[in-house]
């Protein structure tokens, strides 16, 4: 099944359901009146419509199936834990008592059965939280086999191990179109590009953060120029993950420095290159922000808001804090925030106008 057929059936059974409230509101209101026979052909053709989406495609078409989904998909993280950690425990009961062979043929099997399972669960057709569920358990015995298997056959640690989790998880999120794992795929590809440009000073890799924050910032730059630079079919929406992730890492990396100014800019005083930092970031999340606005980006909009408003907050902070009795600086900062509400709230209308054109 085609992951855009079934959105494109989600939203189908939503508008659906708006139509639905808005109509009885309007014959409440008596603007529209139906006649009997109109009321009940229109009623039949919807529910062959709803009965045919949620047999196709497996979608809820009523708010107490909606929730009873929900239920079963809380149901199905807390068994999906359960088992996870039984078989853990487990393992630790007879590991010792196992050769090496078989610590290796564990390690290596169990990821590739929970992929099997997940592509089971995707050719099922079914609700797209199973193999996404079942993706993150293998991404995270993944991870554990790697470094099991170091620790097994004495391998010391090595940033490439950031690559493989990265491509795994990579892999994994364009083949089910899963958004939240091509995040954590991503935040990993920038840790393993900072990481081996640390190696390659000499210095301990692990050691990445805060010294060498400053190497997460070319490639989280990279990461939100790539939807530019392709501007091709995106069916999951990928592009806005690729935004989200390079802004917020690279707004990270520049939080860190201006908290320790001596890591960076070596020939500047460590507060005025942490001042540059503060000041730097507040553009760059401005920059969001008006960038958010034009793509009709909700949530890039909120991601350079949050940053302003943190980047304001350290500069008033250095600027102010020792200089003002504290009720000043608190009445200083909430007369700010007002202010900043009132600007958002304009930028939330602007956003909603450009929407609805």
């Amino acid at each position: 099944m085609e992951p855009d057929s079934r959105k494109r059936a989600q939203a189908r059974v939503n508008r659906i359901a708006s139509f639905k409230a808005e109509l009885a509101e309007l014959e409440r209101e008596q603007a529209l009146i139906l006649s009997p026979e109109q009321r009940t052909g229109l009623e039949t053709h919807l529910e062959r419509l709803l009965a045919g989406f949620s047999r196709e495609f497996g979608i809820d078409a009523t708010e107490s199936a909606r929730r009873i989904s929900w239920g079963m998909r809380v149901a199905a993280l807390l068994g999906t834990a359960a088992l996870v950690a039984a078989l853990i425990l487990f393992l630790q009961r007879v590991w010792g008592h196992l050769p090496t062979t078989a610590h290796v043929t564990i390690l290596a099997g169990v990821p590739l059965l929970l992929l099997a399972g997940a592509q089971a669960a995707g050719r099922r057709g079914s609700d797209p939280f199973y193999p996404a569920l079942l993706c993150l358990a293998a991404g995270v015995a993944f991870v554990t086999q790697l470094n099991a298997l170091g620790s097994v056959l004495n391998v010391a640690p090595s940033p490439l191990a950031l690559l493989a989790w990265s491509l795994v998880a990579l892999l994994m999120a364009y083949a089910y179109g899963l958004r939240l794992i091509l995040a954590a795929g991503l935040v990993l590809l920038c840790a393993t590009v900072a990481a081996l440009a640390t190696a390659a000073l000499g210095e301990d890799w692990a050691n990445l953060m805060p010294h060498r924050a400053g190497f997460l910032i070319p490639p989280a730059l990279v990461l939100y120029l790539i939807p530019e630079a392709r501007r091709g079919e995106d069916r999951h929406d990928f592009d806005f993950i690729y935004r989200t992730v390079g802004a917020g890492t690279g707004l990270t990396a520049l939080l860190i420095f201006s908290f320790e100014g001596h890591l960076c800019c070596h020939g500047l005083a460590p507060r005025v290159a942490a001042a540059l930092c503060e000041i730097l970031g507040l553009l760059l999340s401005a920059a969001v922000v008006y960038h958010g606005l034009r793509l009709v980006r909700t949530g890039l909009v909120n991601l350079g808001a949050i940053g302003f408003v943190v980047f304001l907050y350290v500069r008033l902070h250095a600027w102010w804090w020792e200089a003002l009795p504290k009720y000043l600086f608190f009445l200083f900062l909430g007369l700010i925030a007002l202010g900043l509400v009132a600007v958002f709230r304009r930028l939330r209308a602007r956003l909603g106008r450009k929407a609805s054109r």
